[in-house]
């Protein structure tokens, strides 16, 4: 496999996840994905999972129980996976260079579990 951080700018892409293609030689190639495009596959994950939401979070239990899909589940789970290595001890990555999408996504998601009304 090729250098693992090749070509990857921290200012600009996730650095929990990237997409990996074979070459020609058997070799894979990290591709990194940039916080915007993050922001989109996240928000049609979620989008995927709302018609469970609605099923797993009937109105009469809303104060009692926060439901939500596994694809919100596995959004949550990367963005704090992606803050837990951005504010480890020592690391730099500069201004963000991003149109804000993945930002406004997190304050999206953050707001659903605070509120438990579903959207």
């Amino acid at each position: 496999m090729t250098d693992p951080h090749a070509h990857s700018d921290p200012a600009r892409h996730l650095l929990t996840q990237a997409h990996f293609r074979r070459l020609p030689d058997g070799t894979q190639q990290r591709i990194p994905i940039t916080l915007d495009e993050a922001a989109t596959s996240f928000t049609e994950l979620i989008e995927a999972g709302r018609p469970a939401e609605v099923r797993l979070d009937p109105d009469e239990d809303r104060d009692k129980v926060a439901a939500f899909s596994r694809q919100r589940a596995k959004v949550i789970a990367t963005l704090l996976d992606e803050l837990s290595r951005r504010l480890a001890p020592g690391f730099e990555a500069g201004p963000v260079q991003s149109d804000g999408s993945l930002g406004e996504l997190a304050a999206r998601t953050a707001w659903h579990l605070r509120s438990g009304t579903g959207y």
